[in-house]
């Protein structure tokens, strides 16, 4: 059993990879307030409607710069170094915002939060597999995820009822302390021991299960001594080793259902949430964006304590098809409150369906998380990884910048169409080639994928 010592050493350690999805939920959530009242007030500078989507689009293609240079970089300088680049980036990227006077600045600044974004999503999962043990990699996993979908709600209501300035300010102190944080990060053993680092490897696993007799850890180290000589070992080329039967088929399976969940349209809803809410009699659009915020934070909660009790290809399945049919049902509000004649009460409506897609797919991204965690073998673990993320960037990007486009050229309800079609070619997708990993080793999973 962990002693209490150890467990509190492992929270400290992954203190500043909690504080950091604190930042993304804050810069995710910052989003769609900004871009309305940077439309309609007097602040730095007034944006169009194309300067705004250009803003909400590029952020992806920093990432996908981001998680290519993760997957080079995490066996060459450490986890510890791109944690700590990373949540400095967070931070300095506020400052910049309180004194921007363009949409190039602006363009500018998501690009590089984008590229901080993929660094850490690249190295967090590692950081954490290697830090913590299992017990408490769900734990603190699970708080990580929960963190960010908080932030991203609490950032809304700042975003709307403080001024620009007032919440740069705010932004700003909060991510100066997720840099703090950065310094009681601890390199992981494998790395050290990948370095030649074996006394220093040592007493950093001591350290973080709160032992002072090297004893107590013999076991554990000495598996992962083996573990990494036998990976440091292998001879096969990077390509004999990515065009193996069990990596090849789960590479492009990632692939795949990275790219159609990253298409089924949540960061477009996100990043315009603001845009789709007319005002009701007891609502702002901006307070509808922030109970819609407050519908994800709930469900990922729910998720938390229910991912593990269900399989993976169920729960995908079954919150896609709910997806699918709550995009119908915006396409259909659209369609008739702009061609035929006004629906009564339209924003509620659409505030129900968009509250439903929101919910489902946030109490879906757990498993979809976990199953980019199981299905890479360890020899392709960092190139896999960065590979689900680029595609995931990818499609984002492309979503969320021609949506507006959309809207201007056809209407709003084509785009709900389109993410309607694309969450059923998911849920059939995933019917017919995800094998299931619950409670499966990864060896049991790989010999799946070797048939």
């Amino acid at each position: 059993m962990l002693k209490l010592k150890g467990t509190f050493h492992q929270t400290l350690a992954v203190l500043a990879v909690v504080f950091s999805e604190l930042c993304l939920g804050i810069s995710a959530g910052w989003l769609a307030p900004t871009l309305i009242l940077l439309q309609k007030y007097n602040t730095n500078v007034i944006l169009t409607l194309e300067e705004c989507s250009w803003i909400a689009s590029l952020e992806h293609v920093g990432k996908i710069v981001g998680a290519l240079t993760s997957a080079l970089l995490v066996d060459v300088i450490g986890r510890k170094f791109l944690l700590t680049f990373t949540a400095f980036v967070f931070f300095i990227q506020w400052p910049i915002v309180i004194f921007a006077k363009s949409a190039l600045v602006f363009c500018a600044i998501r690009i590089t939060f984008g590229f901080s974004c993929g660094l850490f999503e690249g190295v967090n999962t590692v950081y954490l597999g290697e830090t913590c043990t299992p017990s408490m990699r769900s734990i603190l996993g699970t708080i990580a995820i929960t963190a960010n979908v908080f932030a991203l709600t609490v950032e809304l209501i700042i975003a709307t009822y403080f001024s620009f300035m007032t919440t740069a300010l705010i932004n700003s102190a909060i991510t100066f302390l997720t840099f703090l944080s950065a310094f009681w990060l601890k390199e992981p053993a494998q790395f050290l021991l990948m370095k030649g680092n074996r006394d220093k490897a040592l007493e950093n696993l001591m350290w973080t299960r709160g032992v002072t007799d090297p004893n107590e850890v013999k076991t554990e180290f000495e598996e992962i001594s083996e573990d990494v000589a036998k990976e440091r070992s292998k001879k096969s080329s990077f390509k004999e080793t990515l065009t193996a039967p069990a990596n090849y088929k789960s590479l492009c399976l990632l692939v795949i259902i990275y790219s159609l969940v990253a298409s089924a349209g949540y960061f477009p809803v996100m990043s315009y949430s603001s845009m789709f809410f007319s005002e009701t009699n007891v609502f702002t659009s901006q307070q509808l964006t922030i109970l819609l915020g407050m519908s994800q934070f709930l469900f990922v909660c729910v998720s938390s304590f229910v991912i593990d009790r269900f399989n993976r290809r169920s729960i995908i399945m079954t919150s896609f098809s709910i997806i699918s049919l709550a995009h119908a049902g915006s396409a259909l509000l659209y369609y008739v409150n702009d061609k035929i004649y006004p629906v009564p009460y339209f924003s509620w409506l659409i505030f129900i369906c968009m509250s439903i897609f929101v919910a489902a797919f946030v109490f879906t991204y757990p498993a979809i998380f976990l199953i980019r965690s199981e299905l890479f073998p360890l020899s392709i673990k960092a190139v896999g990884g960065c590979s689900a993320i680029i595609s995931f960037g990818v499609f984002c990007l492309l979503t969320t910048k021609m949506f507006i486009s959309i809207l201007t050229a056809f209407g709003i309800y084509v785009n709900f169409v389109i993410f309607s079609i694309i969450s059923v070619v998911l849920v059939i997708f995933v019917y017919f080639c995800l094998p299931e990993t619950r409670n499966k080793s990864l060896i049991e999973i790989q010999k799946v994928w070797s048939k």
